[in-house]
């Protein structure tokens, strides 16, 4: 049985339903993890990798090919084919741009577990001051909870002109839609969005959480939700750190090599760190510690329980351990945060 995808944003949010979670956990039961495992596959998937891929490779293809001519006719731009692997299904996208107002997304998912069915799913999406609005053609979507500034709307036509018309109308009435300048950001950032919400503490330790993992047999402890909350946590940080880089590649003066060397080597922070990010970033800028530098990071990570400011704590570690950096940047958006590149 293929897997049901609820849609996020305008693009899919992944999630395992039932009777696919619980064959899949028959197998991975014996694990001493399986309970962990299944909970993430079964959670939206931290991992948003778009792979390069073909028209090829769909099962849909009658379908695709029908839903890509009228967008042919409208003019719309063909950003490119896409495949992700997410959990325990394959999504194949074609990711579509009209004009510069909305995004247009066809994707089928198929489970990986049973590859001889495929769900196909089209949506638009236009881009807000405050995040994004959708028209989806999954039903389960509209059902499904999402961060306030996105909302997501179930539309039974089966043309996408009509899902662009109803889009803009929708649009007119929330106001002025916002220039969508590259569709596979604006696809990947929805994403994000949504799903770091989604592993945000209160979604996690919800009733309607517990009660999906329970579903499919995950034991649902308060050590296995601690775990759960911690690698929400951690997706945050990451998260935020994203969008700072790609925030500084958006703006920067640097050539496309010039950024090309530095951007690995950039240490962002955030106000939303904990101690081990912290420490983290304290490592990869300083690279080989001296034995004053390792007793310095020693002394400040057992006498500190918890980060009150991440950011002023990074500045007195550079200081005291005389690490070579230079501040290249600062942000408040999406989270107040600051950029660094060693010297």
């Amino acid at each position: 049985m293929i897997l049901q995808i609820l849609g996020v944003v305008f693009l899919i949010l992944l999630l395992a339903i039932a009777l696919l979670a619980w064959k899949v956990y028959r197998l991975v039961r014996a694990r001493v993890n399986a309970d962990l495992t299944m909970a993430m596959a079964v959670l939206p998937d931290q991992s948003m990798e778009l792979e390069p891929s073909s028209a090829d490779d769909w099962v849909e293809r009658e379908r695709l090919d029908f839903q890509q001519r009228q967008l042919k006719i409208l003019g719309a731009h063909h950003v490119g084919y896409f495949c992700v692997h997410s959990g325990f299904a394959i999504i194949r996208l074609s990711l579509w741009k009209v004009k510069d107002w909305a995004v247009v997304a066809l994707y089928e998912a198929q489970s990986s577990q049973a590859s001889a069915e495929a769900s196909f799913i089209y949506e638009v999406a236009g881009k807000l001051n405050d995040g994004s609005l959708c028209i989806t053609s999954n039903a389960h979507a509209a059902y499904d909870s999402r961060p306030a500034g996105h909302r997501m709307l179930f539309d039974e036509a089966d043309s996408i002109t009509d899902f662009l018309k109803r889009l803009k109308q929708e649009l007119t009435t929330e106001g002025k839609a916002i220039r969508i300048a590259d569709p596979r950001e604006f696809f990947i950032e929805c994403y994000e969005d949504t799903t770091e919400w989604s592993w945000r503490e209160e979604q996690l330790t919800s009733d309607r959480t517990r009660q999906r993992l329970s579903s499919v047999g995950v034991h649902v402890t308060d050590e296995l939700m601690q775990e759960l909350v911690d690698l929400g946590r951690a997706y945050a940080v990451e998260i935020n750190i994203n969008k700072v880089r790609r925030k500084l590649a958006r703006n920067t003066r640097m050539s496309v090599a010039q950024w090309e060397k530095v951007r690995d080597r950039l240490i962002i922070v955030n106000e939303k760190m904990q101690l081990h990010h912290l420490l983290e970033a304290v490592y990869e800028a300083a690279g080989e510690l001296s034995d004053t530098q390792e007793q310095v990071l020693d002394g400040f990570e057992h006498s500190t329980q918890e980060l009150v400011d991440p950011i002023s704590a990074f500045q007195m570690l550079v200081q005291s351990m005389n690490l070579k950096l230079r501040r290249i940047a600062a942000t408040n958006h999406p989270v107040k945060s600051e950029v660094y590149l060693p010297q």
